[in-house]
């Protein structure tokens, strides 16, 4: 009489067990690597802004572009994000894959956007002590340590931030506890929000 071949219902479990053991293994593994690649896009979006924040500073006298100019109907006037769009033509550069709806700014005629513009060089009260409405590039020193965007928080409705009043409070700290900022001289990286202002501030002219 032949005997039946197969698995045994321990044999079963046992299999079953191993690979819900590697599983749990190898899943935060992918999860990373996941998150490393939207970092990745992330990073490469902030380089096009910087480089159309480039051009347009070519066209307008070497001043960066403003947080917020313009007259646009029923609002303050045009964002940033659509000022930089004839060298952009591209609105998805505008939100990091970990924020994919994106936000606009009250009272502002606005594109859904995932970062901030640093409101230190780019949007001063006309007339104010601190400084001019939009600053020149060649006003601003150590372009390399001088941050012009960054990940902005979810749902604050905003275009960016002024490191006084806001501080740190509107930078979103969402690659690895960890946010990216891109430099007024083409590059992007992320690190810890609070490396931004200490030793060196980095949102200050």
């Amino acid at each position: 009489m032949s005997r039946r071949s197969g698995f045994t219902l321990i044999e079963l479990l046992v299999v079953i067990a191993i690979i819900a053991v590697l599983a749990a293994m190898l899943f935060p593994v992918f999860s990373r690597a996941r998150q490393k690649s939207q970092q990745a896009v992330c990073l490469s979006n902030l380089r096009q802004l910087l480089a159309a924040a480039v051009l347009y500073s070519q066209d307008y006298d070497r001043r960066l572009v403003p947080a917020r100019a313009g007259t646009a109907p029923d609002s303050l006037g045009y964002s940033w994000c659509i000022l930089l769009q004839p060298y952009l033509k591209n609105e998805d550069i505008l939100k990091c894959p970990l924020d994919a709806k994106g936000q606009t700014a009250k009272r502002t005629t606005d594109l859904p956007h995932s970062y901030g513009i640093n409101y230190n060089l780019t949007f001063n009260p006309r007339g104010s002590s601190s400084g001019p409405y939009a600053y020149c590039l060649s006003a601003v020193g150590e372009v390399s340590e001088k941050l012009l965007f960054f990940d902005l928080t979810p749902g604050v409705e905003t275009m960016g931030a002024r490191y006084t009043p806001h501080q740190l409070l509107r930078v979103d700290a969402r690659h690895f506890d960890q946010a990216a900022f891109g430099f007024l001289d083409g590059h992007a990286k992320v690190m810890p929000p609070s490396s931004t202002h200490q030793p060196k501030n980095l949102w200050l002219p």
